[in-house]
C-alpha cells in the first residue's frame, strides 16, 4: 500500500484509529476489543483484518498488538491529532501571533501544551491574564523564566518570591538588562547577592516570554506586527507542558551567560 493509502486507511476511520490506540496500551483479545467497543464480531473483524493486512497490528499468543510500524504510525498520528486540537482551540489567537518566535524544535511540540487555557483581557477585567499569572506564580516552589520585556510589576513579584526563599532563574535580553539598570539598579544589585537568585543574559533575538514552575507554564507571544501581547496569556498545568517549558528554558540557557555583580 502506498503512503497515501496508509494515511487514508487510518485517517478516514475513527474506529481503526481507536483500535490502534486501544491495543497499544496493552495486548487485547478479540473478545476484549468487542467488549470495549460494544460491537459484534462481524462489525469489528473487517477493521482488524485491514489493520493486519497493512502490517499495523498482528496476533501474539491469541492477542492483538501493534507491530513496530504500527507503533510508530499510531504515535505519529496521535501527535498530529493533538497538534490539530491545539490550534483548533483558538485559531484566531494562533493566526494573529508570531509563533515563529518559538524555536522550531519547540514549535513542532506545541501539542505538549495539553489542555491549556488562554486568559484574555476584557473591558471589565483588563488585568485578568496578569492576575492569573501572579496567582499561580506565588504558589510555586521554584521559577524559571525567559523574557525580552520588562513589566513594571515584575521586580516586585521577584522580590516577593526571593523573600519567601523560592529559587529563581531568569534569562533576559540586553534591552531588559539596560532598563533594569536604569530604573531598578538597587533591587538588581540586591537580588544578585542571593544564591537562590540567578540572572542570565541572552544576546539572541528572543521573541517569546514564558515562565515555568513546578505547577504551571505561562507563555506570552508577540503579535505579527512585533508588538508584545500583554493582554493574552497561555497557561497550562499539564505535566507535558511543564517538561516542554523546562526544555525550552534549557535551550535559552545554553545561549546565555550569568550576570554577576562585578559586571556593573
Amino acid at each position: 500500500m502506498k503512503a497515501n493509502g496508509l494515511l487514508s486507511l487510518i485517517a478516514f476511520s475513527e474506529k481503526r484509529r481507536e483500535i490502534l490506540s486501544f491495543v497499544q496500551k496493552k495486548p487485547k483479545t478479540l473478545h476484549e476489543i468487542k467488549d470495549h467497543f460494544e460491537v459484534t464480531s462481524p462489525e469489528i473483524i473487517p477493521q482488524i483484518k485491514k489493520l493486519e493486512k497493512n502490517y499495523l497490528i498482528c496476533q501474539k499468543d491469541r492477542k492483538y498488538v501493534l507491530t513496530d510500524v504500527g507503533e510508530i504510525v499510531n504515535n505519529s498520528l496521535d501527535q498530529l491529532v493533538k497538534t490539530l486540537d491545539t490550534f483548533e482551540k483558538d485559531m484566531e489567537f494562533w493566526n494573529s501571533h508570531n509563533i515563529k518566535g518559538i524555536p522550531w524544535e519547540f514549535r513542532i511540540r506545541l501539542c505538549e501544551l495539553g489542555e491549556f487555557k488562554i486568559f484574555k483581557s476584557t473591558q471589565t477585567e483588563m488585568f485578568k491574564p496578569h492576575e492569573e499569572y501572579v496567582k499561580n506564580l506565588l504558589n510555586s516552589k521554584f521559577m524559571f523564566g525567559v523574557s525580552p520585556v520588562l513589566h513594571p510589576d515584575y521586580p516586585k513579584h521577584i522580590k516577593m518570591l526571593k523573600d519567601k526563599g523560592i529559587p529563581i532563574s531568569i534569562i533576559i535580553t540586553r534591552d531588559v538588562l539596560e532598563k533594569l539598570k536604569e530604573n531598578h539598579m538597587p533591587e538588581l544589585e540586591n537580588s544578585l547577592k542571593y544564591e537562590i537568585m540567578q540572572l542570565q543574559i541572552c544576546d539572541d533575538n528572543v521573541e517569546i516570554a514564558f515562565t515555568v514552575t513546578d505547577n504551571f507554564l505561562s507563555m506570552r507571544l508577540f503579535l505579527k506586527d512585533n508588538t508584545y501581547d500583554f493582554y493574552k496569556n497561555i497557561i497550562s498545568t499539564e505535566k507535558s507542558a511543564l517538561e516542554w517549558g523546562m526544555d525550552l528554558f534549557r535551550y535559552y540557557e545554553k545561549r546565555s551567560r550569568k550576570i554577576k555583580l562585578q559586571d556593573f
